[in-house]
């Protein structure tokens, strides 16, 4: 059975919380422009990287990068959907799960759990 991959896990907890802070960071103006709109339109991002911190975690087989993979684009997609206003905050932890799954893919298909020396 193939093993969470570290680096993986590592591009998603850095894209996890660049997404946190986002939000904290610009959470209240969001709140003040958009009501409860605000829980839809940071929810969704937070949804997604948490998700995919999950999902690395628990699923044991070639699921997880697929599943990590869906989620990704999910929130790259909404940041691009969310780009004219503030989602563009959203972009680059966005870009940071696409890669988290290309190495997750890397790593269960290779067994391997660490990067690759040099």
């Amino acid at each position: 059975m193939a093993t969470p991959s570290r680096g993986a896990t590592g591009l998603i907890v850095v894209a996890l919380l660049m997404v946190v802070g986002f939000t904290a960071w610009s959470g209240r103006a969001g709140w003040e422009a958009s009501g409860w709109w605000s829980a839809v339109l940071f929810g969704v991002p937070l949804t997604c990287a948490a998700g995919t911190l999950l999902a690395e975690r628990v699923i044991r087989g070639r699921l997880a990068p697929v599943v990590v993979g869906v989620l990704a684009w999910v929130s790259l997609g909404w940041s691009l959907l969310t780009g004219l206003g503030i989602g563009l905050g959203f972009l680059l932890p966005a870009l940071l799960l696409v890669v988290a799954a290309l190495v997750s893919a890397v790593d269960r298909a290779t067994g391997t759990r660490a990067p690759l020396p040099g």
